[in-house]
């Protein structure tokens, strides 16, 4: 509409933006997917073989879950280490178990990690999080039998978004470890530009000013990896499809290599594919892992 600045983008107006992010909305009944995700989580555990609660960090929250091969095999194992989403404000590890179900079965050590929750932290201490949770899973990965070289980083929403700050962080310099510390990265799903959130439903939990969001976006900074595979679901929001979109060009016109995969998914099911073990997107992990 002429004479009318938008907040970001094309955007108009705080009604338009809520709806472009507001995830849940995009689904007939999103309980009956967070109830499936939290009862099959816990029937996995509760026959998994693996390490609950390995602390990374000095708060209760710094803590990621190991699970561990059904069969015990000779020689060091592949290995997958998945971030979950939840806009930065809700679920815990313990929600993702089942994800780590059909690649166990396949042989993978699969870490799941957990975090701090906004508001009581900000997003830019989740990703210092991030980063210490995965220099503490390389660091131990003989004591989980993992081989450094075939680990793939996934991570589904907010989780996405992690993926990539784990390609940008300085491993050699903060933390003493290999420049490229991961064969390869499946971000699915992610939010890699932060700065439309700031004016959404969102922030009220999230405290983001136009700076931070700015700092914290993740379509600059080319990314330091081996193998990158961008997945998202086309029943998904427009912007949903744009973040990954914008966040493959990015990185390809940056000249690394970079591989985008659109699946016949929503928002919450597109994990399904993954957490069968035999689904497209545990075939990739599986390739990004060199099996």
């Amino acid at each position: 509409m002429t004479g009318i600045t938008p907040l970001y983008r094309d955007f108009t107006s705080v009604d338009e933006l809520n709806r472009a992010y507001d995830i849940e909305a995009t689904v007939p009944d999103f309980g009956a997917y967070a109830g499936d995700f939290v009862a099959r989580s816990a029937a996995y555990r509760d026959e998994a073989r693996g390490l609950l609660d390995v602390r990374y960090g000095p708060t209760v929250d710094e803590t990621y879950d190991v699970f561990l091969p059904i069969a015990d095999a000779p020689g060091p194992r592949p290995a997958l280490f998945f971030i979950h989403g939840g806009y930065w404000k809700a679920t815990t590890s313990k929600v993702w178990s089942y994800v780590a179900r059909g690649l166990a079965a396949r042989g993978f050590v699969v870490a799941v990690e957990n975090y701090a929750l906004c508001p009581r932290v900000s997003i830019a201490e989740i990703v210092r999080q991030h980063r210490a949770a995965y220099a503490h899973f390389f660091a131990h990965a003989g004591d989980y039998g993992v081989d450094v070289d075939r680990i793939v980083i996934s991570g589904h929403s907010a989780g996405g978004h992690a993926v990539a700050t784990l390609l940008q962080a300085d491993w050699v310099g903060d933390y003493g470890l290999p420049r490229e510390p991961f064969a390869g990265a499946l971000p699915v799903s992610g939010v890699f530009d932060l700065r439309p959130l700031v004016h959404t439903f969102l922030n009220t939990d999230l405290h983001l000013d136009e700076g931070a969001a700015d700092s914290l976006s993740v379509l600059s900074t080319p990314p330091v990896v081996p193998s990158l595979v961008v997945a998202y679901g086309n029943d998904e929001t427009p912007e949903f499809e744009r973040q990954s979109i914008d966040f493959a060009a990015m990185v390809s016109s940056s000249g690394h290599p970079v591989e985008v995969v659109v699946r016949e998914n929503n928002h919450f099911d597109i994990l399904e594919s993954l957490a069968d073990g035999t689904g497209e997107l545990a075939r990739i992990v599986e390739r990004l892992a060199g099996v």
